[in-house]
């Protein structure tokens, strides 16, 4: 089982830092994990641009802007200043577990990098990682499955001691069924520790759909899954996925969210603690 879920079968709440620098970055975190979050994310995509993350505040001049590519200029330098805010907020996440994330401006995240560029910064990404030692590392990173050569990273991420979630995000539509269960089933096939897949409704039956896919694909697949309808819409799918198998929810901790359709963490968990706890049998 994922070392970012919990134990005893209930679902992880996750906590999103989305702040512009690494000062932020940590306060979010101090935050996330006295509100009782099982998961804080790193969202190190959402950080300023510029030589790499900073410890204080930017120049007024400058303003939040995207990590860009496909070059990534200065990618070296920057990667180490994401890996040593990483060792930062493990330690401030106080035995939360850390999951850090990349997320492209093609799903809805803030990296302008194509997928030659993705796939190096993630690969320099995990050398880094491996270097920081047990303490300090990350338990998890966001692998997206859209951009190629999954199983690969996968495989590299797991020898540098990280879990993996393999990722997809929809902001268009709810795709048709055998294509939701299909990206979950290749997200187990390259070896995901949590498949998350996520997507757009447009009407009461995609969110419907998706939890009838979730169920399905906690019967089929050997791997645990994580699903969420987006947007005010899908917002029930946040608190209602846990009874069709989704064993992870993102929430907010005071912050603004990090994908429409997030809930205040102090709700989240008052549905959940209504909701039967997840089998203990999970993958």
């Amino acid at each position: 089982m994922s070392r970012l879920l919990p134990a005893d079968g209930r679902v992880a709440v996750a906590v999103a830092t989305t702040g512009a620098d690494a000062e932020a970055c940590l306060a979010q975190t101090r935050a996330a994990a006295a509100a009782g979050a099982d998961v804080v994310e790193l969202r190190a995509d959402l950080l300023l641009a510029g030589p790499g993350p900073r410890t204080s505040p930017a120049p007024r001049s400058e303003g939040p802007s995207r990590l860009e590519g496909p070059g990534w200029p200065g990618a070296p330098d920057r990667v180490g200043d994401v890996v040593g805010l990483a060792g930062d907020v493990v330690n401030e996440a106080g035995g939360t577990p850390v999951l850090l994330t990349v997320r492209t401006v093609a799903e809805g995240g803030g990296a302008g990098l194509d997928d030659a560029a993705y796939s190096d910064l993630l690969h320099r990404l995990i050398e880094g990682l491996a270097e920081l030692g047990a303490v300090r590392r990350p338990a998890a990173l966001d692998v997206e499955q859209a951009r190629g050569g999954t199983a690969g990273l996968v495989a590299r991420a797991h020898g540098a001691g990280l879990d993996v979630v393999v990722s997809h995000h929809d902001f268009r539509a709810t795709p048709a069924d055998g294509v939701m269960l299909a990206r979950l089933r290749a997200m187990a096939d390259a070896g995901a520790d949590v498949a998350k897949l996520a997507v757009m409704p447009r009407g009461p039956r995609d969110v419907a759909r998706l939890l009838g896919v979730t169920a399905r694909a906690g019967e089929e697949l050997d791997v645990a899954v994580a699903t969420m309808s987006m947007g005010p819409l899908g917002a029930v799918s946040r608190l209602s996925g846990a009874v069709f198998g989704s064993v992870l929810t993102f929430a907010t901790a005071g912050g603004a969210p990090s994908a429409p359709g997030q809930l205040p963490i102090d709700r989240v968990r008052a549905v959940l603690d209504l909701l039967p706890p997840l089998p203990q049998d999970r993958p």
